[in-house]
């Protein structure tokens, strides 16, 4: 880390003493001098270049707005009424931020492209390793968890051993549903698009998650405006998308705290699902790492719950957003509406 700050330091220092080195050579040469002063103006494009490509967009346009800073007073003290020499300056002015814009622009491109790509081939072996990994694990525990459950059937309760044998089938259901969500991330998704009504798939997602709840002690409330609303989708992905945010939303919770679920209804083609927690929120640092695979705030959790929703959710057409939520805690928004795939009808 602190190397490559050295390295960023050093970049700028070049950057700097090129524009500053220009800059005297243009003040020191005779107003006489023209072909000089021309080969200097285009020597400026040198350090904009530079700055484009070691930092983008953003650090062109610095250093390009730095150089017009430098050659504009070199302009206004040589102004000779629109002569072709004025005009030349205030041409090269728009032709370094130009300049600057273009190759910033076609530089920040090529960056998030390749991290695109990068993301895609580095998500393609993870599922890979993930797949072969869950496979593995998930009939090993289906054996572990399957024997320990007939043990513990034929074991009398007061009997010391029931104890463990329950703590055993306990830990393998926890590791059975880690397995499932591997599975479910490493897998391509094939949607079977139906048009339904949201409020099925989502009641039949809330009965899902009506055990954790009550474990945990919360409430889960579910309030509808668009009971008469029906949308393209995949229910049983739908489902897992409701699971996914209600339980996350239930964990993050305290004890005696609320979930509210609503689909606020505006007019026909902005249908929105919002799950809403009560809980100490997502500080804005972590929001743009929290659909991340792996990444988790819960102790003990996979971290791939909702890069799931994330996942089901693209696949739709849809969008996803976390927010807010005005009564303190987190907020997330599924918009239903926002991409192609999504045919949506209002009866």
């Amino acid at each position: 880390m602190k190397h490559n700050r050295i390295k960023i330091v050093q970049k700028w220092v070049i950057l700097a003493l090129l524009a500053a080195g220009i800059t005297l050579l243009h003040y020191g040469t005779e107003q006489s001098s023209y072909d000089f002063r021309v080969f200097y103006s285009e020597l400026y494009c040198l350090p904009i270049v530079l700055a484009a490509f070691w930092f983008g967009l953003r650090g062109a346009l610095l250093v390009s707005f730095t150089i017009s800073a430098f050659y504009l007073p070199y302009i206004v003290w040589h102004w000779q009424g629109f002569a072709a020499a004025d005009i030349d300056g205030i041409l090269s002015l728009s032709l370094y931020n130009g300049l600057a814009l273009l190759i910033g622009s076609l530089k920040d491109r090529e960056t998030a492209a390749r991290k695109m790509l990068l993301d895609a081939e580095n998500l393609a072996v993870m599922g890979r390793s993930l797949a072969a990994a869950a496979h593995d694990m998930k009939s090993s525990l289906v054996l572990i968890g399957g024997l320990a459950r007939r043990i513990l059937k034929k074991t009398d309760v007061s009997d010391p051993v029931s104890r463990k044998l329950s703590l055993i089938v306990q830990e393998t259901e926890k590791m059975e549903r880690m397995t499932g969500d591997m599975l479910d991330f490493s897998k391509p998704l094939n949607l079977t698009l139906v048009r339904g009504n949201i409020d099925t798939s989502i009641l039949n997602g809330l009965a899902k998650t009506k055990e954790l709840a009550q474990e945990k002690n919360v409430s889960v409330k579910y309030h509808s405006d668009s009971v008469n609303s029906a949308i393209r989708l995949d229910n049983m992905r739908f489902e897992q998308v409701i699971v996914n945010l209600v339980q996350n939303a239930i964990e993050a919770s305290p004890e005696g705290g609320v979930v509210t679920i609503t689909t606020p209804f505006s007019s026909p083609g902005n249908l929105i699902l919002d799950v809403a927690d009560n809980g100490s929120g997502i500080p804005l640092a972590k929001r743009e790492q929290i659909f991340d695979p792996f990444f988790t705030t819960k102790k003990g959790g996979t971290g791939l719950g909702l890069p799931i929703v994330k996942k089901i959710v693209e696949a739709h057409g849809w969008s996803s957003e976390i927010l807010d939520n005005s009564c303190g805690g987190t907020l997330f928004r599924v918009n239903l509406r926002e991409g192609s795939n999504n045919d949506y009808i209002h009866k």
